[in-house]
C-alpha cells in the first residue's frame, strides 16, 4: 500500500464542486461509517453540514485534519486538536482507520499517522501528544487510573506502546433510551423531593445573562473537578468571550443546547449543571458535561439534573429518542448515576498521553 497523507482544505459548504468539495464528501462517509463500526449505527451521526462546522476554525482551538490517501481511495484520517487558551504544550488526537484495510495495512497506517502527528505536535512546539483510541473494560494494558484497559496489538493502539504511551484512562461510552424509561416521571418527581433545598433552572440555547456569570465558574470547575487522571490537562479560565465562543461553536451547522442547572434555595449559588447537545437530525441526542460541585454533593443532583433533561428531551423534541454519554471508568458516582437513569455500555474509548522526553 502507498500511503499519501496531507491536509484536508475545507470547502466552503458541503455540495461545492471540485477537489475540496469532492474529498469533504468522501471524508463525511468515511466518517460516518467510521463512527458507525465504533458506536453503533445512528448513534453518533452527523449531517455534511454539521460536520463541516464542527471542522471550522476558532478561537478556542486549532484543528488539524490529515487524510491518507491510497490512490484514489481514502484509507484514514486523523484529527488533531490544540488548545489555544490553556494547555498550550499539548495536542490531542484522533485516528480513524478504514475497515477495508487487512491488519497489516491498517498496522502500517496507523503508525504513519502518529508519525504524522508527532511531526506537527514538535514542528508546534508541543511537547505532549494525547490520542484517543478504542479501549475496552479489561485488557492486557490496564489504565493508570485503575479502570479500564486496552488491546496493545489493535492497529490504533499498537504504535503507542511501540513509542512509550502511558494509557492514562478509559472512556465508556452509554446509551440511554427514553423508551426503556416508562417510569421517567415517577423517578423524576423522587429525586426532586430527595433534593428539596435546589430548585431547577433551565434554558434553551445559549446562557441567560443572568446566569452566564456562574456558567463560568462551573465550566472552569469542571476542568478540575471532573477526574483526569494524569492527563496534562491545565485549569481553564473562563471569561465572557470564552463562554460565547463555545455557546457559538458547538451549536454551529444546526445544532442546539438545552441546559438544566440546580441552584440552591437558601443562597440563589447554583450547584451545578447538565447540558445535552440536540442534532440537526438524528435519533441520538449527546450528553455534554454534567457537574454538582464538590459542597453540593451528596443531595442527588447529579441524577436529577439528568432525569430532569431527559422528560425535557421527551417533550421538546420526541424524534430523539436516546442519548450517548461518555464517562471516566473511575468515575465511579457518576457512572452510578448513568446507570439508575437507564444509561448502558455500547463501547469504550481510551485515552493515552506521550510527554517528550527534556
Amino acid at each position: 500500500m502507498r500511503i499519501d497523507i496531507r491536509p484536508m482544505t475545507l470547502p466552503e459548504s458541503p455540495g461545492e464542486p471540485g477537489v475540496a468539495g469532492d474529498e469533504f464528501r468522501a471524508a463525511y462517509a468515511f466518517h460516518e461509517r467510521s463512527n458507525a463500526e465504533r458506536y453503533g449505527d445512528n448513534l453518533y451521526v452527523n449531517t455534511p453540514v454539521e460536520l463541516l462546522a464542527s471542522l471550522q476554525p476558532n478561537a478556542d482551538y486549532r484543528i488539524d485534519r490529515l487524510h491518507a490517501w491510497d490512490g484514489d481511495r481514502l484509507v484514514g484520517i486523523i484529527t488533531l486538536y490544540s488548545n489555544l487558551l490553556d494547555s498550550t504544550d499539548v495536542v490531542e488526537a484522533q485516528p480513524e482507520l478504514s475497515s477495508d484495510l487487512d491488519p497489516a495495512q491498517q498496522h502500517e497506517l496507523a503508525e504513519a499517522l502518529t508519525e504524522r502527528a508527532h511531526e506537527l505536535a514538535a514542528a508546534a512546539g508541543r511537547s505532549t501528544v494525547i490520542m484517543s483510541t478504542v479501549g475496552a473494560a479489561t485488557g492486557a494494558v490496564a489504565a493508570a487510573s485503575g479502570f479500564g484497559g486496552a488491546d496493545p496489538q489493535h492497529p490504533e493502539v499498537a504504535p503507542l506502546v511501540r513509542r512509550g504511551y502511558a494509557l492514562e484512562q478509559v472512556y465508556r461510552v452509554s446509551v440511554a433510551h427514553l423508551a426503556d424509561l416508562p417510569d421517567l416521571d415517577a423517578r423524576l418527581a423522587a429525586a426532586a423531593a430527595g433534593a428539596s433545598g435546589y430548585e431547577l433552572v433551565r434554558w434553551a440555547g445559549g446562557t441567560p445573562a443572568e446566569h452566564r456569570p456562574a456558567m463560568r465558574s462551573l465550566h472552569e470547575r469542571m476542568s478540575t473537578d471532573a477526574p483526569i487522571g494524569n492527563l496534562a490537562w491545565e485549569p481553564e479560565v473562563w471569561d465572557e468571550a470564552r463562554l460565547a465562543e463555545f455557546e457559538r461553536t458547538i451549536q454551529a451547522g444546526g445544532r442546539s443546547l438545552l441546559t438544566v442547572a440546580a441552584r440552591e434555595r437558601a443562597t440563589g449559588e447554583l450547584a451545578g449543571f447538565s447540558t445535552l447537545i440536540l442534532p440537526a437530525s438524528g435519533p441520538t441526542a449527546r450528553q455534554h458535561d454534567t457537574l454538582v460541585t464538590k459542597p453540593h454533593r451528596g443531595h442527588g443532583l447529579g441524577m436529577l439534573m439528568k432525569l430532569d433533561n431527559l422528560a425535557r428531551l421527551r417533550e421538546v423534541r420526541p424524534e430523539l429518542v436516546r442519548v450517548v454519554t461518555w464517562n471516566a471508568e473511575e468515575n465511579r458516582p457518576m457512572l452510578r448515576v448513568n446507570e439508575a437513569s437507564g444509561f448502558a455500555p455500547v463501547a469504550y474509548e481510551a485515552q493515552w498521553q506521550w510527554k517528550a522526553q527534556p
